[in-house]
């Protein structure tokens, strides 16, 4: 069987951690479970990664509750580390398209 897209699976795993409180997961917590998955290494695929939740987020479909700077155990020194949710129209376009 064939793995549900990237950018879909990314939204499962988003709407998994975003209960009700807005728990959400951490993008490094989302690429981790990425590469593992789809069998995926290195830092072009990490930021293959964050260059999808920067689609999801310019998209409406979720949003950062929290945000913190790495400290050189994620994706560099000094970036921007983000927790996102899923919105509520995130979920409805899930829906839509049968993600969910």
């Amino acid at each position: 069987m064939p793995k549900m897209h990237m950018k879909g699976r990314i939204l499962q795993i988003v709407r998994e951690n975003s209960n009700g409180q807005k728990n959400g997961i951490w993008d490094y917590n989302i690429a981790d479970k990425i590469l593992t998955e789809y069998q995926l290494a290195g830092d072009y695929a990490k930021g293959n990664v964050r260059v999808t939740l920067t689609d999801l987020f310019s998209g409406a479909l979720i949003e950062t509750i929290e945000e913190k700077i790495d400290e050189g155990e994620h994706f560099g020194e000094g970036k921007i580390l983000f927790k996102f949710a899923l919105t509520s129209f995130g979920e409805q376009r899930m829906r839509d398209t049968g993600i969910i």
